[in-house]
């Protein structure tokens, strides 16, 4: 336990170190490397799903003080697009899933699906191994591609939206009232007892956005919380993360050859095609639209995008709704997987 603690406090302060060098989304990403370099050269620790949930439940909080009625009523004008890079992805997904199975000994059908399906991590992990799927090497593959996105998108987006150093890395410290204290504990056991209530994608989030948004429209008025609370809550997800990626994870892909890198550096290709797409369509700009579409988990995309100060409503909502959509379709798609293979690999 103690060793625990000292691993999220070192996180946080490399996070905090990160941010005062002016890294783009320094908190999130100083986290997910220290987490990275403790599972690969020290020790992995394993940490209970809530732990996470309250980490999101807590960012989530932070959201819902930047989300407006006016930003709710934009998002349908974004379905259509969104939708479309939604079919590219997961048809670029299936594809993959047969390059996978086909490029790998000893990998059954139903893993290499899984592998390559670009949902939610947490999630698409846990229903793999219901649907009989080797759901450690899922978890490998997932763990590399989140990784992998949360690691590079922010540095992408710094650069092509560098404005965001004076909104977010150097506000001012405020103290906190009363009500600040009560919002973010009110927001966080909603969230959680919802959560515990209703299974479902992306839960976390919508709960945690939503119930703060009811509070602060309905109940009381929140004042703008200074950039070290939000950026503490993304330490804690960058930590929790990154300590994943450690050398089991290494093994496993080791196991399964360069395919694996040749899949993820396919998958961004494709996320820079889809995102141009979104981003001619919608006309938001293309660092909105990159962390939006991208396929990667909806919760640390959300957490990019709070650190970057990139409308992180706009981008969480898509996410959400990208998530939950392909958990819609995940037995159509399992059926065209399998006939597939049948027609094409035998």
């Amino acid at each position: 336990m103690i060793q625990k603690v000292i691993y999220l406090i070192t996180a946080i302060l490399i996070g905090f170190i990160f941010n005062k060098l002016h890294i783009p989304a320094g908190w999130l990403l100083g986290s997910l490397i220290t987490g990275i370099i403790c599972g690969v050269f020290v020790k992995r620790f394993s940490f209970q799903s809530i732990s996470f949930k309250m980490a999101l439940a807590f960012i989530g909080a932070n959201i819902s003080l930047l989300l407006t009625l006016s930003t709710l009523k934009m998002i349908h004008h974004y379905l259509a697009p969104l939708f479309i890079t939604i079919i590219i992805t997961i048809a670029a997904g299936l594809l993959f899933g047969m390059l996978l199975f086909k490029s790998t000994k000893g990998m059954d059908k139903l893993t290499a699906f899984f592998c390559c399906i670009p949902g939610g991590a947490s999630e698409i992990i846990g229903i793999s191994g219901q649907y009989g799927a080797d759901d450690r090497l899922v978890a490998a593959f997932h763990t590399v591609r989140i990784t992998f996105f949360t690691m590079t998108i922010p540095l992408i987006v710094g650069f092509l939206h560098p404005t965001m150093e004076d909104s977010i890395l150097e506000q001012e410290i405020t103290a906190f009232n009363g009500w600040t204290i009560v919002f973010f504990g009110l927001v966080m056991t909603v969230t959680l007892l919802l959560d515990q209530k209703c299974n479902i994608p992306g839960g976390t989030l919508i709960f945690s956005i939503f119930t703060g948004f009811l509070l602060t429209e309905f109940v009381f008025e929140v004042e703008q919380v200074p950039g070290f609370v939000s950026g503490i809550g993304q330490a804690m997800v960058g930590a929790l993360v990154g300590i994943r990626f450690d050398r089991d994870v290494l093994n496993r892909l080791w196991k399964i050859g360069p395919i694996t890198i040749i899949i993820i550096t396919m998958f961004f290709i494709l996320t820079l095609i889809t995102t141009w797409i979104f981003h001619i369509w919608t006309g938001i700009p293309y660092a909105t639209s990159l962390i939006s579409t991208v396929p990667a988990g909806a919760a640390e995309m959300s957490v990019t995008a709070v650190a970057l100060d990139v409308n992180p409503t706009i981008v969480a909502s898509l996410h959400i709704i990208r998530l939950i959509s392909l958990f819609l379709l995940l037995p159509f798609l399992l059926r065209i997987f399998t006939k597939l293979n049948k027609e094409y690999l035998g």
